[in-house]
Parts: structure tokens; sequence; C-alpha cells
């Protein structure tokens, strides 16, 4: 799977989820302790556009703006389209340099779809919601994670890896990689 049909099909995910909440909803705690519903939300599409602004060669901004002051459907259209925008083939095999490392555009764009789809898993959990990934997209995530995040000497505020037995399904073996319980 490339990026870009990594990208729709994670924004499909999101979309349908944010597409239901409810105002009660956007205070829930996620399984990010430090983080409400809310606070979630604002940290996917803050990062979605520092990496559309990556892979335009822009700095991030001192000052972010309020992702979420038109709600968070605003916000997550907001965000995907400059992803799109900013995803051509030139710039997606160009290499740019991310708060993360300097990496491909392909990889750049990979890590935040990888960030935004267990982020969606997060946020089904916190509100009730139904998950449901496909395996070619769950696997795509994992296999970014496994390539940028090692299991050992963790950064970026991921927690330890969960053990999850080789044979559970993709899913668990996915949640469980980045630290949270299945």
């Amino acid at each position: 799977m490339d990026a870009t049909t990594a990208l729709d099909r994670t924004d499909r995910l999101m979309a349908g989820l944010i597409d239901q909440l409810t105002a009660d909803d956007r205070t829930a705690q996620t399984p990010c302790t430090e983080w409400t519903v809310d606070d979630l939300l604002e940290h996917v599409c803050q990062g979605g556009q520092m990496v559309a602004g990556g892979l335009r060669g822009q700095a991030p901004p001192d000052d972010a703006p309020d992702v979420l002051a038109d709600g968070p459907a605003a916000g997550w259209k907001q965000t995907v389209a400059a992803l799109r925008d900013a995803a051509t083939p030139d710039v997606l095999t160009a290499t740019h340099q991310m708060p993360f490392g300097e990496v491909s555009g392909e990889k750049a764009l990979a890590v935040i779809i990888a960030d935004h789809a267990t982020h969606a898993w997060d946020l089904a959990q916190a509100t009730g919601l139904a998950f449901s990934i496909d395996d070619d997209l769950a696997e795509y995530v994992f296999d970014t994670f496994k390539a940028v995040v090692p299991a050992e000497d963790r950064q970026w505020g991921f927690d330890p890896v969960v053990p999850v037995p080789d044979d559970a399904a993709l899913l668990d073996r996915l949640i469980g990689y980045t630290g949270r319980r299945p």
C-alpha cells in the first residue's frame, strides 16, 4: 500500500468516528492518559498540519492555530486536505526535515498516518464507538511503527510494548506494539 492510499483509508476511518462524536464525548478520557478526546483531536490535527507544512518546506509555527475552532470534523477535513495538497509525487520522493528527523516525504506521510490510525483506535476506546480497520491498513501502520519506533528505548511518548501472543489478531499486535492494552 502506498502512503496516499493509506491516507485515504485513514481519513475514512477517522472521519467516520469524528462524525459520531457528541458534545459529551469531547471531554472523555482517552487511553492516552494525559489527553481527553479534544486533546487527542488537537494533537492529531496539529501533527497532520505540521507534517503537511514540513512537506512544503515550512518550519512549524511558533504559535499553532486552533485547529478545532470550527469543530472536530472541520479541523480533521482541513488537516487531511493540507496533507493531500502537500503530498505530490515529487514531494513524496524528496527528502524533508521533520521534527522526527530527515526522511522522505513518503516516510513522513506514513508516520503521521500511523499516528492518526492508532489515535482513531484511542478515540473509539474513549467514546465506546465501534472500531474497524482493514488488515491492509493495520499492516501498513504496524510496519511503519516497527520501522521508526524501536521496541526498546522508546521515544516520542510511546509506552513500553505490551506483550501480545504472536498468533493474536493483527490489530491486537499493533495496539500492543504501540504500548496500549488491546
